[in-house]
C-alpha cells in the first residue's frame, strides 16, 4: 500500500477520520495501530523487524540518557568534558552496532558474498553459497532514524523519550517509514507530545501538498519511466543521443518520484497535525554540487554532515583531512543506497565533484576576475546551473544503470554511437513514449519548471493559491484531480509499488 495506490486513499480518509473523532489520548495508539497495519501490509514477518528495533533503541535511550539534559547542555556550554560514564558510552556503541549490524545483514549480505567469492575465484578456492535475503522495506531510513535518535539522546541534546507509544510512533509513523524524510527527536517527539486540534488549514495545506505529489509522480515521473526504461533496459540498441535523452529524463524521472512521494508524506502529516522536514527545495537550481547537497533529498544530508561527516573533522583540519572526510561522507552516502558498486562510484563522483570544486575554486575565482565577469547576472547564473545539472545528470547514470560494468557500456555507446540527428529523424518516438506522451510529458515539466522557478525567487504558488475564492479554488483542484485520472499513468503500465527510493 503506497501514497500513489488505492487502497491509500481508502485507507488515509479512515484513519484521518477516525484521529480527529477520538480523544487526544487515543491519538497517537490509533496513528502507532496504521503505522504498523500500513507496514503489515507489505511483509507481515517484518513487523518483528521494525518493532525489534524500536524496543533495542528505546530500552538503549533510556539508559545513555542524561537525567537532566538541560544541565547536560549548560555544563557543557561552560567548558565541561564530557560526564558520560563507560556504561553509558558501551551501551551506545552495542545499540549502533545492533541497528547498523541489522542493516548489514538484510542489505549487503549478498552483496558481500559475491565480493568475496570473486576474490575467492581469483585466487583458486571454493567459493561460499550466495544467501539471498529480502531487504525490509523501509529499513534504510528507520535505521539512520534511529541511529541519529540515539546519538542525540548520548550527546544530551535533549532527553529519551520515556512514553514507549510516543517513540514507537517516532520509529513508524506510516507517512514517512518506507522512504522519508529521515526525521529527528528534537523535532518530532515534541509534535507527538501535544495536543493536536483539527485545524482546517492544515487539511487545505496537506491536501493540496498531497495533489502536487499525486501529480508529480503518476503525470510526469511515471511517464518519463517509460522512456527511460526502454533505453536502459536495451541500450545496445539506441543511439547515443537516445541514452543522453534517457538519462536526462532519468533526472527528472527521480527527481519528481522522491519529490512527489515527500510531498504525499509531508502532506499526510500536515493533516495530522504533524509536520515533517521539507526534503526537497529546487535542487536543479542549484550552482554548484554544494548547493545541490543542500537542495536534494534534505533529511539524508543533514543526517551525513551531522553525523559523519563532522564527527570525521568536517572543514575544521587540514585540507588534506577535509578533503578525505568529504570522500568518506559521500562513500557512505553510496553505499547507504544499494548494495552495488555503481551506486558507490556514484557516491564517490558527488565527493570527487565537491574536492574539485574546493581545489579550483582560486583559479575560478581567479578567472572571473580576469576577464572581468559579472557574477550577479542572469546569464552566468544560468550557466553554472546547466553546468551543475550536466555534472549531477552524468552521476544519474551510474545511479541509474544495471551495474557498475553497465554504466561503462552506455558511456562507451553514447560516445561512438553518437549520431546527433537520430532523434531527429523519426527515432524521438520509438523510445517508450509516442508522441502525444511525449508532448504531454514536455508540457507538464514546463508546468513544473514555472512552480520550482517562482518557488526559488520566493513567491508561494500554493499561499497565492489559498488566497483566491473559493470557487476558482474548488474548480482547479478538480480540474487538477482529473487531470491526474486522466493522463496519470496506469493500466497495464502502472506499478502502484514503482517508487525508486523503495529500494534503499
Amino acid at each position: 500500500m503506497v501514497f500513489n495506490s488505492f487502497k491509500y486513499l481508502i485507507f488515509f480518509p479512515i484513519v484521518l477520520l477516525c484521529y480527529y473523532v477520538m480523544p487526544h489520548r487515543m491519538r497517537n495508539p490509533w496513528l502507532l495501530i496504521a503505522s504498523y497495519f500500513f507496514y503489515a501490509c507489505y511483509s507481515i514477518k517484518y513487523v518483528g523487524i521494525l518493532l525489534i528495533a524500536t524496543v533495542v533503541t528505546y530500552f538503549a535511550a533510556l539508559v545513555i540518557s542524561p537525567s537532566d539534559p538541560e544541565a547536560e547542555i549548560s555544563r557543557k556550554s561552560n567548558g565541561g568534558g564530557e560526564a558520560k560514564t563507560l556504561n553509558n558510552k558501551t551501551v551506545l556503541i552495542i545499540s549502533l552496532v545492533f541497528m547498523i549490524g541489522m542493516l548489514f545483514v538484510f542489505k549487503y549480505t549478498g552483496f558481500t558474498i559475491r565480493n568475496i567469492n570473486r576474490l575467492l575465484h581469483i585466487i583458486g578456492f571454493k567459493e561460499l553459497a550466495v544467501v539471498s535475503i529480502v531487504m525490509p522495506v523501509g529499513i534504510s531510513f528507520f535505521t539512520f532514524q534511529t541511529v541519529g535518535y540515539l546519538v542525540d539522546v548520548y550527546k544530551g541534546k535533549y532527553a529519551a523519550e520515556r512514553n514507549f507509544i510516543n517513540y514507537a510512533l517516532f520509529v513508524s509513523f506510516f507517512p514517512q517509514l518506507l522512504s522519508g524524510p529521515i526525521g529527528r527527536g528534537g523535532d518530532l517527539l515534541p509534535q507527538y507530545r501535544k495536543i493536536r486540534k483539527f485545524d482546517l488549514d492544515n487539511i487545505i495545506n496537506g491536501g493540496l501538498s498531497f495533489l502536487w505529489g499525486l501529480f508529480l509522480k503518476l503525470v510526469i515521473s511515471d511517464r518519463a519511466a517509460l522512456l527511460v526504461n526502454t533505453v536502459y533496459d536495451d541500450f545496445h540498441s539506441y543511439t547515443g543521443m537516445a541514452i543522453i535523452l534517457a538519462t536526462v529524463l532519468y533526472g527528472l524521472q527521480l527527481y519528481t518520484d522522491f519529490q512527489g512521494y515527500s510531498l504525499m508524506a509531508s502532506g499526510s502529516g500536515e493533516m495530522l497535525g504533524i509536520r515533517l522536514q521539507k526534503n526537497f527545495e529546487q535542487p536543479y537550481f542549484s550552482m554548484s554540487i554544494k548547493e545541490f547537497w543542500r537542495r536534494w533529498h534534505m533529511s539524508l544530508s543533514s543526517w551525513l554532515r551531522d553525523y559523519i561527516y563532522f564527527p570525521l573533522g568536517g572543514s575544521r583540519c587540514s585540507t588534506l583531512r577535509k578533503y578525505y572526510n568529504l570522500m568518506m561522507t559521500f562513500f557512505i552516502s553510496g553505499v547507504w543506497h544499494g548494495s552495488q558498486w555503481s551506486f558507490i562510484a556514484w557516491g564517490l563522483m558527488h565527493g570527487f565533484y565537491q574536492v574539485m570544486g574546493e581545489v579550483l575554486k582560486p583559479f575560478r575565482e581567479g578567472l572571473i576576475k580576469r576577464l572581468s565577469i559579472n557574477t550577479e547576472t542572469t546569464l552566468y547564473k544560468a550557466f553554472r546551473m546547466v553546468m551543475t545539472f550536466i555534472m549531477v545528470d552524468f552521476a544519474w547514470l551510474f545511479f541509474r544503470a544495471n551495474g557498475f560494468m553497465n554504466a561503462l557500456r552506455m558511456i562507451k555507446q553514447a560516445i561512438i554511437n553518437l549520431h546527433p540527428l537520430s532523434l531527429m529523424e523519426g527515432g524521438l518516438y520509438s523510445l517508450g513514449l509516442d508522441k502525444p506522451n511525449f508532448s504531454l510529458l514536455m508540457i507538464c515539466t514546463f508546468l513544473l519548471f514555472i512552480v520550482d522557478l517562482a518557488t526559488y525567487n520566493g513567491i508561494s504558488v500554493s499561499g497565492w493559491f489559498r488566497k483566491q475564492n473559493i470557487v476558482f479554488k474548488d474548480v482547479i483542484i478538480a480540474l487538477s484531480i482529473l487531470a491526474i485520472m486522466l493522463f496519470g499513468i496506469w493500466g497495464n503500465a502502472y506499478d502502484a509499488a514503482s517508487f525508486i527510493y523503495f529500494q534503499f
